[in-house]
């Protein structure tokens, strides 16, 4: 979330929360970034927790 808030890299749009949420019921244990170290673990989980934060930033106030 700090890169995202550095670089605004991400094209945040309404289908963005509901895909990462689709992705997260599909309970991967693995998850395998393009530019990075891959994530192994509650994969599912963290795909959730992504997906709050960008819903967070989607419903924060443009500054």
């Amino acid at each position: 979330m700090a890169a995202e808030a550095t670089f605004q890299a991400t094209s945040l749009g309404v289908l963005t929360v509901p895909t990462i949420r689709k992705l997260a019921e599909l309970r991967p244990r693995r998850l395998a970034l393009m530019h990075g170290s891959s994530f192994e673990g509650d994969a599912a989980g963290e795909l959730n927790r992504l997906a709050d934060r960008y819903h967070e930033l989607i419903q924060a106030p443009a500054a």
